[in-house]
């Protein structure tokens, strides 16, 4: 193999290593496929036998043949005499022989597709546990249909050279066995045989090289597939209101079509491998036993039925010899896949938020930030030197302009990003210092966009919970509002809401998150705009539920209506990433100032 071939191989033997898959376990196939050759080869030798004695209607020379002589000396001189009797024992080897064969090539195939599927399942869940691990700045900056196509697609087709090994293996040894086979016969003829199998090496080598290319861009066409598909489908409501279902089925169509090419080109040099090597295989083949018998003669090669037996081995060497060479044109051909997935091990760029050690026993204090600056990536700062204390249960409310950096300090708040280093504390303790488990557990968000799974109400709202009891469950949803909807329901809790809760108003989504986070019942709750979606009557309903809620703990309120946060203890007010005021409601009012433009806006 070439350089270029040898670490292919390497990455997938790095690949099984990464998902805890041994490569030992390869010999078990491997010894399958090993023995499965060497019985291959003793019914080739068996063959010539037969053959010889079956054309000269004799088989005295039976004992004379080596090896296979001293084993029929063990049996009686009435059946030696017997041509018929040697004849069937010579038949019935074969046979078994062959069956064996057979057998051992079935345990090689199964026991090859067993470990192929098993590592398989071992990557997806690896590389579904790796993407899990990411932080969330990793998916605000890439595309969720390429890592679909990545988990479903290319994961399989990267690791197709393992489900095709067992024929590579099996190939490989059987051609060993061949070439002793074809020496006992004839050494004379095998040198003259050789160049056959360096002619088809060269031109599968030419094919290999055109389909690694073009694996690459298959990956890429493959990735822009999924890309396209998950973000039209996802935003249907788009495409529906300004009509352009032509013009999105024209640019899947177009992408679609380029990946068909490839494909399809892909297809015929795979599949012109095995009618190449025949054809070279029989023109060779014959100009060998031409050139062969002219240059020897007959007699110094060989008798006639091992001659037959040569040119069937030859015949059946190139299709393993085939089989050999096209296993480097699967290797190529998963070539831009295994980019793909190597790329989602490697550790860079993965905007990972990784908890210490520290275990958060709860809020005892405040939540302290300190000169907090922050930029999601490096060409703009969004935070600059934030400042400001949240009191154990009191309420803190944060108010501004939109794009002030609100929801980004909720987003450090929850952990979707990491904060730099000494910039967030809860009790005096750098919130990076504890454990992701610890902390969360303590923290509960309702977001103005609820996050929805396509499955029950029930499981909806005790997402992530474990043994809610069902009277605990009913007093959540009649503080959420939730219940007499539920109660109008036909399947009650047990309704499917759709993907993304599509079956639910935006109130509705809502109070189900408002549900979701009061069953939690963290100490910390956090607010991001958890009315805005509501109604006025629905508004006024939550509101009670959320005085309620928060009620005895810290909470933390992103309000665009700043008639919901009369009752706050703290407003800070935020504008352009920097604070411009804080304070209880009437002091920030009789400043007159930022605070107070923002609600005279909203008086009327």
């Amino acid at each position: 193999m070439s350089k270029s071939e040898r670490s292919s191989a390497e990455m997938i033997l790095f690949l099984l290593r990464r998902i805890h898959i041994h490569p030992a376990y390869l010999l078990i196939p491997v010894t399958f496929s090993l023995l499965a050759a060497a019985f291959e080869g003793a019914g080739m030798g068996l063959l010539i036998p037969i053959l010889n004695g079956f054309l000269n209607k004799s088989f005295s020379f039976a004992t004379e043949i080596p090896i296979l002589g001293t084993a029929l000396s063990h049996l009686p001189d009435s059946f030696l005499a017997n041509d018929r009797l040697i004849f069937v024992v010579f038949l019935g080897g074969f046979i078994g022989v062959y069956t064996l064969k057979n057998t051992l090539r079935f345990l090689a195939n199964a026991s090859m597709g067993y470990f192929s599927e098993r590592s398989l399942h071992h990557l997806r869940k690896a590389l579904f546990t790796k993407y899990l691990s990411f932080g969330k700045l990793f998916f605000d900056t890439t595309n969720v249909g390429h890592h679909s196509t990545l988990l479903l697609q290319f994961s399989q087709n990267a690791l197709y050279p393992l489900a095709s090994l067992d024929g590579f293996v099996g190939a490989l040894f059987s051609l060993l066995v061949y070439l002793v086979v074809l020496l006992g016969i004839s050494w004379k003829l095998t040198l003259v045989a050789l160049p056959l199998f360096a002619l088809l090496h060269f031109a599968i080598k030419f094919m290999i090289t055109r389909i690694k290319r073009l694996s690459r861009s298959i990956a890429a066409e493959g990735s822009a597939l999924g890309k396209k598909s998950i973000e039209i489908l996802s935003t249907i409501p788009l495409v529906k209101s300004y009509q352009t279902e032509r013009q999105e089925q024209e640019r899947y169509t177009r992408i679609s079509d380029q990946k068909a090419q490839h494909d399809f080109r892909v297809r015929v040099l795979l599949n012109t491998i095995l009618p190449l090597q025949e054809i070279i295989t029989l023109l060779v083949a014959s100009a060998v036993m031409v050139g062969s018998f002219y240059v020897f003669g007959r007699e110094q090669i060989a008798s006639g039925p091992a001659l037959l037996v040569y040119f069937y081995i030859i015949i059946n060497a190139s299709g393993k010899f085939g089989t050999v060479s096209g296993f480097r044109g699967v290797i190529a051909n998963a070539s831009g896949p295994m980019d793909a997935v190597l790329e989602i091990f490697d550790e860079e760029g993965k905007y990972f938020v990784r908890g210490g050690r520290t275990v958060c026993t709860g809020l005892k204090d405040t939540i302290a930030f300190r000169d907090l600056s922050f930029s999601y990536l490096a060409e703009r700062e969004v935070l600059h030197g934030i400042s400001f204390t949240v009191q154990r249960g009191k309420m803190t409310a944060i108010v501004g302009p939109t794009g002030g950096g609100k929801s980004t300090l909720i987003s450090l708040l929850m952990r979707y990003y990491d904060c730099p280093p000494a910039t967030l504390f809860v009790d005096g303790t750098d919130i990076r210092d504890f454990t992701l488990d610890s902390y969360l557990h303590r923290v509960a968000l309702v977001s103005q966009e609820t996050l929805l799974l396509h499955d029950t109400l029930r499981n909806n709202i005790t997402y992530g919970l474990t043994d809610v009891a069902e009277e605990r469950l009913q007093q959540v949803l009649k503080r959420a509002r939730l219940a007499d909807f539920i109660a109008q329901l036909p399947q009650g809790l047990e309704t499917l809401i759709g993907d993304r809760g599509v079956k639910l108003s935006g109130g509705e989504k809502q109070r189900v998150s408002i549900a979701r986070a009061l069953l939690k019942d963290a100490e910390i709750l956090i607010l991001d705009e958890a009315t805005s979606s509501l109604d006025s009557k629905t508004e006024s309903l939550i509101q009670e539920a959320i005085d309620d809620a928060v009620t005895g703990r810290t909470s933390i309120v992103i309000a665009h209506r700043l008639s919901t946060i009369r009752h706050a203890d703290k407003i800070v007010v935020l504008e352009e990433g920097r604070i411009a005021e804080e304070g209880a409601l009437d002091d920030l009012l009789q400043k007159k100032g930022a605070f107070f433009a923002l609600w005279e806006q909203q008086k009327f």
